[in-house]
């Protein structure tokens, strides 16, 4: 229960990650990474500036610089929405521990889409990347949501349809 609990106090910094994001005409993105119960970073989407900067890259990159490591194993990933596949396979390199998301991304997803998160084949390059980590999604999944349903980005979420 705790954990539970944790996970939707950490998410829910996501979220409101996510909707500052949009209020300053960005996408509904935002992640953190927490150690030991403390949050080390976070960070919203930059990517209408620079293609690759997912917040689950920008906030991985923040936590290298001011841990000094690339071994994030002791480490958790939020995300308000489920890590893209480059994401992904970051959150490998960089041997996350446990990915938290709310929202799934059923047409891009690293997870429920292309496997990478929980890919153990990749474990034998145990040089590049980590064992898969757990995974725990749809925290406050509806809540999430809501942010996506003012933006144009429609294809996230349980529901989500393919619109033609």
């Amino acid at each position: 229960m705790a954990d539970k609990l944790e996970d939707e106090k950490f998410i829910q910094k996501c979220i409101n990650l996510s909707r500052q994001s949009v209020e300053n005409g960005g996408a509904p993105f935002g992640a953190l990474v927490v150690k030991n119960g403390e949050i080390i970073a976070d960070s919203i989407n930059n990517a209408q500036n620079k293609v690759s900067d997912h917040s689950e890259i920008i906030v991985l990159d923040k936590v290298h610089k001011k841990l000094g490591t690339s071994n994030l194993s002791s480490c958790i990933l939020y995300s308000n929405c489920e890590p893209c596949p480059m994401c992904a396979f970051m959150i490998r390199e960089y041997k996350i521990k446990k990915v938290v998301f709310a929202l799934p991304s059923l047409f891009m997803g690293g997870y429920s889409r292309w496997n990478i998160l929980q890919d153990d084949e990749l474990t034998q390059f145990e040089n590049f990347f980590g064992k898969p980590p757990e995974i725990v999604s749809g925290i406050l999944e509806s809540e999430a949501k809501k942010i996506f349903d003012k933006t144009p980005w429609w294809m996230f979420g349980r529901d989500t349809k393919l619109e033609k």
